[in-house]
């Protein structure tokens, strides 16, 4: 999950990863620009997670409609939705004017779109932005595994092992038939013919 937000909007983020907490205990990476390391190239780190990411939520403000690195994420994120690559989560932070950003179409959060700002308290927003994104990556989750082919079943010893052939039967009339049969009905038997018998 790749977390877009702009600086401004810093404490919303800060406490959406810690309403996100049960989620990275499900072993999803969250990640936000926050864990990049000392010495990280920005831009090329923010394409790789962005490009690994099947989840992207965007903490949309005025601060993030204004902001053109942001935008830049989002219309990526947006261009990967529309090839089915990738689920788009907006989150309405404060009063802004999201539906002109393309998301119109999308079911955003928290509740109703009603912004963060407008709720009681943060904490009842937020709590109700992450049960909307965990039901999100659980809609991703099952794609992925319906996308993942079937292994087919592995063949048993006793099917795949070849059937012995049966030696024929005498001939009437006391007379034997013929042993060139028998050293091929040997080698599928696993056994070696004896010594000094020509073979064939």
């Amino acid at each position: 999950m790749f977390v877009s937000y702009c600086h401004a909007n810093a404490v919303q983020q800060a406490k959406l990863q810690v309403h996100l907490a049960q989620l990275r205990r499900d072993e999803v990476e969250i990640w936000f620009d926050g864990e990049m390391e000392a010495g990280d190239k920005l831009n090329t780190e923010i394409s790789r997670k962005l490009r690994a990411a099947d989840v992207f939520v965007a903490l949309m403000s005025p601060e993030y409609i204004a902001s053109h690195w942001c935008q830049l994420e989002y219309r990526r994120a947006m261009g990967r939705r529309a090839r089915g690559s990738m689920r788009v989560v907006v989150v309405i932070v404060r009063p802004c004017a999201w539906k002109d950003t393309g998301a119109s179409d999308l079911k955003v959060l928290p509740r109703d779109g009603k912004a963060v700002s407008d709720w009681r308290s943060m904490d009842h927003a937020f709590a109700n932005v992450a049960e909307g994104i965990k039901g999100a990556v659980k809609a991703v989750r099952a794609a992925l595994q319906e996308a993942v082919p079937a292994r087919p079943a592995k063949s048993t010893r006793a099917a795949a092992a070849p059937v012995p052939e049966k030696r024929p039967a005498p001939a009437k009339g006391g007379r034997k038939a013929s042993t060139k049969a028998r050293p091929a009905a040997r080698a599928v038997l696993g056994k070696r013919p004896a010594r000094g018998r020509a073979a064939g």
